[in-house]
């Protein structure tokens, strides 16, 4: 991978916390739990506990639209990710949050976060946390709010390549286990539009796409799309 390609691929994404940003936190957490695929961890409006940390698998984040059956994803939670910053403030949870695969989390009850001790440290890695959580949203809403259905689909393939590289896995080479529906969902865009979408980026060799699983040939291909104003 050259060095223009990895410059331009950290720009235009913000990577999730670390283990290591959250090992502050990881004190606090209580014993490892599992979540069935296909499962249901939050109900919509349900009373406030506290933080999920995301060990292993793959969630999402979900309401239904009020005119409609239909749901609109507004998240995606990969290991390292935390479940329910956004919803501290009112005191319960926004939006229904379901298992895509089977996944391993813990709990971290926010009473517990209030006593973490007060060093400067663990200050900075809760703000640093916060900032990104805060930075990716507004990302992907002024994307989809400005961007064309090219770039943001790029722009979406770019950072799951990020996702795994955080992991330690193949940065071009990874299975997506949410459907494409979901994926549509989740960049506001029709089902056929992603895969049609996809067909083109194949044509014009930046991936292959067989089912869930994704080959990515030309990595700045997809940077220079998504950058696109």
């Amino acid at each position: 991978m050259n060095t223009r390609h990895t410059s331009s691929h950290n720009k235009i994404t913000a990577a999730s916390p670390s283990f290591s940003e959250l090992k502050a936190l990881l004190a606090f957490s209580q014993p490892l739990f599992t979540l069935r695929k296909k499962t249901t961890l939050i109900t919509d409006g349900e009373k406030f506990k506290g933080l999920y940390l995301v060990h292993s698998g793959l969630l999402k984040q979900s309401q239904l639209k009020k005119t409609s059956e239909n749901e609109i994803i507004t998240h995606f939670f990969f290991p390292g990710d935390l479940i329910g910053l956004d919803s501290i403030f009112e005191n319960h949870y926004s939006g229904s949050i379901a298992s895509i695969e089977t996944c391993g989390l813990s709990l971290i009850k926010f009473h517990d976060i209030a006593n973490l001790p007060i060093t400067k440290e663990s200050h900075i890695q809760l703000l640093r946390i916060l900032s990104k959580s805060m930075r990716i949203e507004h990302t992907r809403l002024w994307r989809t709010l400005s961007q064309s259905s090219d770039s943001r689909l790029a722009y979406f393939f770019i950072t799951m390549s990020s996702k795994f590289r955080e992991q330690g896995y193949s940065p071009n080479s990874f299975r997506l286990p949410m459907s494409r529906q979901d994926i549509a969902n989740y960049l506001c865009m029709a089902s056929e539009t992603v895969s049609r979408i996809v067909s083109r980026f194949e044509n014009e060799g930046l991936l292959e796409a067989n089912g869930h699983e994704y080959l990515i040939l030309n990595p700045r291909g997809l940077a220079d799309i998504a950058e696109k104003a």
